[in-house]
């Protein structure tokens, strides 16, 4: 086998394949074999036909079975003979199959960029690191306060006041008629929370229990369910019962019953403890962006389309998956795929270039992923979707996304040793 490579663009490449021509006649021959036993032809026993006679009759089929083994055998090995590794699906052109020649194919593809990162270790950055104060602290132990709450029905009838949690049934309609997804019997609603329709809790303040009450809401152009965006809308509301929030005291004992620990105090210096970590972890993160954006300026270089094409088709997906769990789909958000394909691109762009220089400096500095992170990251997906390690890893092999996972491990790996060895001025 003869292998040349030309190049044909920046990142592209052209790998022309020369198949000798005695391997050409192998593949032919055994094609041939493998047809003589199964095929059947009037005046003929199964196994008995004549190559003339199976060549009359399957001349084409066989020479476009033959081109399409060809290719597939010799295309991987011509790859591995040059050191190739293609980006890109290929854009093969098969050439001709002739008899007692050569079998000659060619297949164009992008490649990689040749990049040497320079620069990298000892970046100079900037970091804000912030104190945590005690308001936070205290919004965290409110927070645990409000988790804990209880909800009791207030005993002596009174109108709803904010914070109140009312239960009630609703109807909506719009021009009189009632509206898809626009119903609902003992629907928990937390006035002023903002959480379900706000313009409506607003409304639902003053109201008192057993009370029914048409209330018109007119929806925003821009409103993210498209049905109702622009439109007024008469809700037809039903208050049923209303409750209202009993928080436990914040003491010792509160503190007690969450766990391990003897005192509020305690459980302060805990919550702060965590609001510490959290804030270094959200300073450590954009400091790592600072040290990417400056190794993006300082190593410009050209990148595939390809690779940029998949990373904005694989946003979009994800796009898809995060409306999916809200109950929603691409359609009805009145954006197009297209049109976020379009929108993608130059965060493709940045993020594509981002992984190559990870990618690039790893290399440089040896910097490589063991099975044994591999396994832990399985773990920790494992307990985030509460399956079993192994189901986890089946998946992802079943879908060819382990390289993925290694990937991710990697490019973390890689903004670690950035961060260690960068020069970071806090102030």
């Amino acid at each position: 086998m003869k292998v040349t490579v030309e190049d044909v663009g920046s990142l592209k490449k052209k790998m022309n394949v020369e198949v000798p021509e005695d391997l050409v006649t192998k593949e032919i021959n055994t094609i041939y074999a493998d047809l003589g036993k199964k095929a059947k032809i009037k005046g003929f026993r199964p196994g008995k036909v004549p190559r003339n006679i199976l060549e009359r009759y399957f001349k084409d089929h066989v020479k476009t079975e033959a081109v399409q083994k060809l290719i597939q055998d010799f295309y991987p090995q011509a790859l591995s003979e040059v050191s190739l590794h293609p980006v890109s699906q290929p854009v093969i052109d098969p050439g001709e199959l002739e008899k007692e020649k050569p079998f000659l194919f060619s297949a164009a593809f992008e490649v990689k960029p040749d990049i040497k990162v320079e620069g990298y270790i000892g970046v100079n950055v900037e970091a804000k690191r912030e104190e945590v104060t005690e308001e936070e602290v205290e919004a965290r132990l409110k927070g645990l306060q409000d988790l804990h709450s209880q909800l009791k029905t207030i005993a002596d009838a009174r109108p709803i006041r904010n914070g109140d949690f009312t239960i009630i049934d609703y109807e909506a309609k719009i021009d009189g008629k009632p509206v898809e997804g626009g119903k609902a019997i003992d629907y928990t609603v937390e006035v002023g929370s903002g959480r379900f329709i706000p313009a409506l809790e607003e409304r639902l303040v003053g109201l008192n229990p057993e009370e029914e009450k048409e209330i018109e809401v007119t929806f925003p152009e821009d409103y993210g369910y498209k049905k109702w965006a622009g439109k007024a809308v008469s809700f037809h509301v039903k208050i049923k019962e209303v409750k209202e929030k009993i928080l436990p005291p914040l003491d010792d004992e509160f503190a007690k019953d969450l766990g391990d620990f003897s005192s509020l105090e305690e459980l302060r210096a805990k919550l702060r403890e965590e609001t510490r970590r959290e804030k270094d972890a959200l300073s450590e993160s954009k400091t790592k962006d600072r040290i990417l954006d400056h190794l993006l300026e300082t190593n410009p270089f050209e990148i595939p389309e390809s690779l940029v094409e998949e990373q904005a088709k694989g946003m979009v997906s994800e796009t898809k998956l995060r409306l999916a769990s809200q109950g929603m789909e691409l359609k009805n958000t009145g954006v197009t795929e297209e049109k976020l394909l379009e929108d993608y691109q130059e965060q493709a762009k940045k993020q594509v270039r981002t992984f190559l220089i990870l990618e690039n400096i790893a290399k440089q500095e040896g910097i490589t992923v063991a099975q044994e992170e591999v396994e832990k990251r399985f773990q920790e997906i494992s307990e985030r979707v509460n399956q079993k390690p192994d189901a986890v890893r089946r998946y992802y092999e079943k879908n060819g996304l382990i390289p993925e996972v290694e990937a991710g491990i990697l490019s973390n790996k890689t903004l670690t040793f950035l961060f260690d060895k960068a020069n970071i001025t806090y102030h």
